[in-house]
């Protein structure tokens, strides 16, 4: 995402906060911001757009005017209670005062009762959004010209004129099917991955896979009961390390990073600049947080937190933003530090984060002054170390590839920096990830997700399972 329009979006979503909570606005000045809101974010995305538009003998008002391929008119209300069919029909009969080919779209931040559902279902000239469509945009999860394709065609495929956003992006008969790991045991790496291993480290390859391109892993993460969740470019994946069956926990396109379950079930995974939360049981797709486009990552801490880390910039003046996630999009808090050359942050403990990057790396408290100088730089074990991850508020772990295939694992304890232990050396293209399953005081169950593709253009993924002590082994 093209960085003026992350940077737009984020102040976009703060207006969006402002909305929500200032309580000073009157229902009529909230209705008017709400418009111009609307129209900033068309015009973020570059398209023209112009809130309140009176019409000719001021005989109507138009809350919202734009063009994308055609021209729409659009009615947008905030209203207490979910909107009543009134506004639906007079937006109708405003149709007929418009040349052929324009469309009428009614918008509602609260939804809509029984009675507008019953009238839209018997009139085809308008269309249905509310704020779960509007967020889409707002967050930058979809560009609204693909929104609004994607609004028309399954309207004109099924006859639904207020469609669900998981019916867009995560349709059931899109779904293709998951991909596929075998146990090491029964179809090995294409070569031995791990090499040595430090004393008291027990390293084996458990699973393997050859993907699509479009299945690119980017992420992995521990889940309950013996489960993993691996994202990939085509969604996440969840794989239960007892049986080797994979399914989809969420069929998403465009998703990245780390995928996060709750105790509900929910899934919160990045997808294109936006946290997105994905409810299975309902199908639902709600939008968290936005304006992450670029390279972002996503982390929970050990209280439960949940974390959004960007970079921005370069090798020498590039910064990090570390946003610490509300309820709603707008609610997040951002910390920008200065850090050139990021690749992952980690929550320690509060407020305190270890920002692990290519050369360097460093601790971070956002809830003082956030800027890091070079002085408490620590220098970092292997190169682009993404695949990071913390066993506690005192030691994280850092994976890479130094040379050629020559790939390893360090642990450093940040009480005793910057000194990093050896833990396992591998052999493999590219170190994925890495996720920590506590088993005891003393011990971890590590998962190492490496790729061993070696030159061919599909994904190899291997699942390498460590079983570690949590202090510095010998």
């Amino acid at each position: 995402m093209d960085l003026n329009l992350t940077l737009r979006l984020r102040d976009l979503l703060a207006t969006y906060k402002g909305l929500r909570n200032d309580p000073d606005l009157s229902p009529q000045k909230r209705g008017q911001a709400f418009n111009v809101l609307i129209a900033d974010v068309l015009k973020a995305w570059g398209y023209d757009a112009r809130p309140s538009v009176i019409g000719v003998g001021s005989r109507d008002e138009t809350d919202v005017f734009f063009t994308i391929g055609h021209n729409y008119i659009l009615e947008a209300k905030w209203e207490a209670a979910p909107l009543s069919a009134d506004p639906l029909t007079k937006l109708s009969e405003r149709l007929t005062t418009r040349p052929p080919g324009t469309r009428a779209i009614v918008l509602s931040a609260t939804g809509f009762n029984s009675n507008a559902l019953e009238w839209i279902n018997r009139h085809n000239e308008l269309l249905l959004m509310d704020n779960s469509h509007l967020e889409a945009a707002l967050c930058g999860l979809l560009d609204p010209e693909d929104l609004l394709h994607g609004l028309y065609a399954e309207t004109a495929a099924s006859g639904n004129r207020l469609v669900p956003l998981a019916d867009i992006l995560a349709p059931r008969h899109a779904e293709p099917d998951a991909p596929v790991l075998s146990p090491a045991e029964t179809a090995p790496p294409p070569w031995p991955i791990v090499k040595a291993r430090a004393e008291g480290v027990n390293a084996s390859v458990e699973f393997t896979g050859v993907w699509q391109p479009n299945e690119h892993p980017s992420g992995i993460n521990a889940a309950p009961a013996n489960r993993l969740l691996i994202t990939t470019n085509a969604g996440v994946v969840e794989l239960h390390t007892t049986t080797g069956k994979t399914k989809w926990a969420l069929a998403l396109p465009g998703t990245e990073d780390r995928a996060i379950q709750n105790s509900d079930g929910s899934v919160v995974v990045l997808c294109r600049g936006a946290l997105v939360r994905w409810r299975p049981q309902t199908r639902e797709l709600q939008l968290v947080a936005g304006g992450f486009g670029g390279f972002a990552t996503l982390g929970v801490g050990h209280d439960g937190t949940l974390w959004v880390y960007n970079q921005i910039g370069g090798l020498t003046s590039g910064s990090v933003t570390i946003s610490r996630i509300g309820e709603r999009p707008g609610d997040e808090t951002r910390h920008n530090v200065p850090f050139p050359n990021g690749m992952r942050a980690l929550h320690l403990a509060d407020e305190r984060h270890f920002l692990s990057g290519t050369g360097h790396s460093t601790l971070v408290n956002v809830s003082k002054n956030p800027s890091t100088g070079t002085e408490d730089w620590i220098e970092s074990t292997v190169p682009d170390p993404r695949a990071a991850t913390s066993l506690d508020e005192h030691a994280v772990l850092a994976a890479g590839i130094r040379s050629s295939l020559e790939g390893s694992l360090h642990r450093l304890d940040l009480r005793h920096a910057p000194a990093w232990t050896e833990l396992l050396t591998f052999t493999a293209n590219r170190a994925t990830d890495l996720t920590v399953k506590p088993i005891s005081s003393a011990r971890a169950e590590v998962w190492l997700l490496v790729d061993a593709s070696g030159n061919t253009q599909n994904p190899t993924p291997v699942l390498v399972k460590l079983d570690l002590p949590t202090g510095s082994p010998n």
